[in-house]
């Protein structure tokens, strides 16, 4: 019987030759079985696993063994198991500092209290990562391995080196004492399942830990007959099973906190972002836009692999951000399992891309980007780049969030809607903003171009009048005035402004304005002179104190002031971006400006607005 078992042809052809009485046709035989004739012709051809349910029909009908026909599928399915193990293909070059033997598991499991928590998300990890076919994958991990019942159920569609095709149970432990720990799981699951349960899944024991004697306790318990096959993996089991994947390697390295270079899993660049605020921002600050792309995200995923997926937002790191939350929808295509990789430098991109374990490969850097060209082809990417800086209509674009949204997110922060208002105000309900606004650290506070000062330089008059149109002759004055040069000029700082990553301005339309006046005048601030100031507090009052001709109308007609062409020379962006800096220079002026210009600043503010409200006609 045992040769029968090399092929699942063998055991169709077992059964037609020994258990099916001579001379029955198919048509009979799978009538007096009560299963369809299709059914069994395709047990018979070896185009169908024997299942237990069937062994069960074939014992009731023909009296045969139903425990000797499932030991013929479990020995066939065990040497295709190790089959698939020896001939796993061999992942590309991976640096000496990636390689985690199984000595190094052994003693993160022996010397790190997180391991209990983190191993579980492991294994779920590796499964993700080297399963083509995984249909159920529920490995709970983190603070949820205190849950009650099993450590893993999964199911998967066809065999691979590690997980077996059908129905499994996982009990995953860094108990020092191996073998007493798998007896007792053994045990306690025996008893949670029935006989026929037990019949159609199989049982694996992982282990953190080194176990030697592990193959003759497996033997022993696959005499026992009480699962469909009984497997362990250990230490050892682990170490080749990383040596298949990159993106659960890196993860486990992190973790181990050995040195990585060059490159870093999304998820640990999801945790720097959000631990640079205070308090840390949560996935709902990205849920709208993660509900507005998912579908695409997941088209994307299913799709040939034809060329990068283009990401915008604010910032890169925004945008990294928001794919760590991508990540994180539920019933993702298996392309996604394996993860995502930050890469950084060339040289890893060039030994890790062309590796045979799937991942994710995300790039932020044209330098980088340039060398995807053989890449994408083969395993799916992300370019990331900053709004403002593509020429190309982008596939995902991270815009800010609706108020409602905004103060939502805020809310799930723990912040109170007063100040969830103030921030909105503050940060224009940029993600990458509000994370600078919220941050306790100066580095985080102050953007990258806030440390040029020729970029201060030119960002200090749009970051004072705040918002302008450029086809209005009187708003390209006043920001002429400001930068005591040609408008031409203040277009050449735009258009240089914009290519920065995390860009200070925006442009929609014919509008142009600063993403946050508080975070703008912050970074010029320290480059701002007595007559900066002083120019534009008279220039303030200059455009502040133009009449309104839509008054000259009378009362009833006003509402087609503008047809009648009955309106201001500024326009309504730059008057209300003007009173917007007076406010903020009110609050915040003296912090930032008196010491060093020696001037009170609150006290030239409410001297002008005092003038505004006092010295003129109602015009």
């Amino acid at each position: 019987m045992k040769d029968m078992a090399t092929s699942q042809a063998g055991i169709g052809r077992h059964i037609r030759e020994k258990v099916i009485p001579k001379g029955m046709s198919v048509t009979e035989a799978a009538r007096k079985l009560a299963v369809s004739r299709p059914a069994l012709s395709k047990l018979l051809n070896g185009r169908a696993a024997l299942s237990p349910e069937m062994a069960q029909r074939l014992e009731k009908a023909f009296r045969t063994n139903a425990k000797e026909l499932l030991r013929l599928q479990v020995a066939f399915e065990a040497d295709e198991r190790m089959k698939r193990r020896s001939t796993t293909p061999a992942s590309a070059y991976v640096p000496d500092f990636l390689s985690i033997t199984a000595t190094h598991i052994d003693n993160w499991a022996a010397m790190n209290l997180d391991a209990r928590t983190l191993l579980p998300v492991l294994v779920r990890r590796l499964i993700c990562a080297s399963t083509p076919q995984l249909q159920h994958l529920d490995i709970p991990g983190f603070d949820n391995v205190q849950r009650p019942g099993l450590d893993g159920e999964v199911l998967a569609g066809d065999a691979t080196a590690w997980v077996p095709a059908g129905r499994s149970v996982w009990e995953i432990s860094v108990d020092s004492q191996c073998k007493q720990k798998a007896e007792e799981d053994y045990e306690k699951r025996k008893r949670a399942f029935t006989p026929t349960q037990r019949a159609e899944r199989t049982f694996i024991f992982v282990t953190a830990r080194n176990w030697s004697t592990k193959t003759k306790w497996v033997a022993s318990k696959k005499q026992s007959d009480d699962w469909k096959d009984v497997q362990v993996n250990d230490a050892s089991d682990l170490e080749q099973w990383l040596e298949t994947t990159i993106e659960p390697r890196i993860w486990l390295a992190e973790k181990m906190e050995r040195p990585t270079t060059g490159f870093q899993t999304i998820e640990s660049c999801w945790d720097e972002w959000v631990a640079g605020s205070d308090p840390r921002i949560t996935p709902k600050l990205f849920e709208p836009s993660v509900n507005m792309h998912g579908f695409r995200f997941r088209q994307w995923l299913d799709a040939p692999r034809e060329r990068p997926l283009r990401v915008t937002a604010d910032s890169k790191d925004e945008a990294i951000a928001f794919i760590a939350c991508l990540l994180r929808l539920d019933k993702l295509p298996t392309a996604a399992c394996g993860g995502a990789v930050l890469f950084q430098e060339v040289e890893t991109l060039r030994r890790l891309g062309p590796s045979t374990a799937p991942f994710i490969a995300v790039v932020s850097s044209p330098e980088i980007e340039r060398r995807i060209g053989d890449i994408y082809r083969d395993r799916h990417c992300i370019v990331v780049h900053p709004r403002n800086a593509v020429h190309y209509e982008p596939d995902i674009g991270v815009e800010p969030l609706g108020q409602d949204e905004f103060e939502a997110a805020l809310g799930d922060m723990g912040i109170s809607q007063e100040r969830a208002l103030r921030l909105a105000r503050e940060s224009g309900r940029s993600p990458t903003i509000l994370r600078r606004r919220l941050s306790q650290v100066d580095a985080i506070r102050m953007p990258a171009w806030a440390e040029d000062v020729e970029v201060a330089r030119r960002l200090l008059p749009m970051a004072l009048v705040g918002t302008w149109h450029a086809d209005s002759k009187a708003d390209r004055e006043i920001l002429r005035a400001l930068v005591d040069t040609t408008y031409e000029e203040v277009q050449r700082s735009v258009a240089a402004l914009h290519q920065y990553y995390d860009s200070p301005v925006w442009r929609v339309g014919r509008y142009h304005g600063v993403v946050s006046k508080i975070d703008a005048l912050l970074a010029v601030a320290p480059f701002m002179t007595q007559k900066d100031l002083m120019e534009f507090l008279e220039l303030a009052e200059y455009v502040l104190c133009e009449p309104d001709p839509a008054l000259e109308l009378p009362s009833s007609e006003r509402w087609k002031a503008a047809v009648l062409g009955k309106i201001r020379e500024h326009s309504a962006a730059l008057r209300s971006g003007i009173r917007e800096t007076l406010v903020l220079l009110s609050i915040h002026g003296n912090a930032l400006l008196s010491d060093r210009l020696g001037i009170d600043v609150k006290a030239k503010v409410s001297a002008l607005v005092k003038r505004l409200l006092t010295s003129r006609t109602g015009k």
